[in-house]
């Protein structure tokens, strides 16, 4: 019975850590990230507004849930994300221990700045929905959104770019993707690195190409578990 159970733990693990776990990871990363910056981007003021304008942005129950449902996203994107990091970084070999090293603090300070921009911006929705008569200064809720900007879209696509070209040196060296999606890392990584004009849209190249080399993994797994059909005769 123990080692049945031994056993069974053992199966979980290695589908924990298999490619189809990493594949699988992240997608979902992708889509909850792109869906948790979308909704709060959606239900935020603009920074161009008023006084008046931001206070009755902040009250406006339609932008409180936007803000909010994209909130609790972002934990289930952040858990997400380091699964399959950590499932990528485990089959990488020794002899990568540099890069993989940078591959995996990159996405750890990534996630870091990720979840804090968030908190930054969802904080105050919770605070404004729970407390009743709760009074925030406009002016510090536009601060506190403008550093949340800046830890995503400045600061955070800069970690991105270590993020992408680790892994795409690492996949490089050991023919672990085609070659069409080792030269788009490089793009991302090159867009990303002079997109001095902070322009937004930019932000969700690194999800669609983390969903690139999932869907690839995942594309390839399942053609290398394909049966070969039998060329013999009767």
């Amino acid at each position: 019975m123990e080692a049945e159970a031994s056993s069974q733990r053992q199966r979980w693990r290695d589908r924990a850590a298999s490619l189809e776990a990493a594949a699988v990871s992240g997608v979902l990363f992708a889509v909850l990230f792109v869906a948790s910056i979308s909704l709060m981007r959606a239900g935020l003021p603009d920074l161009g507004m008023t006084r008046q304008q931001i206070a009755e942005q902040y009250l406006d129950g339609n932008a409180q849930q936007l803000v909010l449902l994209g909130f609790s996203l972002a934990p289930f994107a952040a858990i997400a994300f380091l699964w399959f990091v950590a499932v990528l970084r485990r089959r990488m070999p020794p002899q990568d221990q540099f890069v993989s090293t940078v591959f995996v603090t990159a996405g750890a300070v990534f996630i870091a700045l990720f979840l804090v921009a968030a908190a930054l911006v969802g904080g105050p929705y919770y605070l404004l929905r729970d407390a009743a008569g709760a009074d925030l200064d406009p002016q510090t809720l536009i601060a506190l959104e403008s550093v949340a900007y800046g830890l995503v879209f400045v600061v955070g696509v800069r970690v991105q770019v270590l993020i992408v070209l680790s892994a795409t040196a690492a996949a490089r060296a050991h023919h672990a993707l085609p070659r069409w999606l080792i030269l788009c890392g490089y793009a991302v990584a090159l867009l990303q690195t002079v997109n001095l004009a902070l322009f937004e849209p930019l932000v969700f190249t690194f999800p669609a190409w983390v969903a690139a080399v999932s869907l690839t993994l995942l594309r390839g797994r399942t053609q290398s578990a394909a049966p070969v059909p039998s060329t013999g005769g009767p």
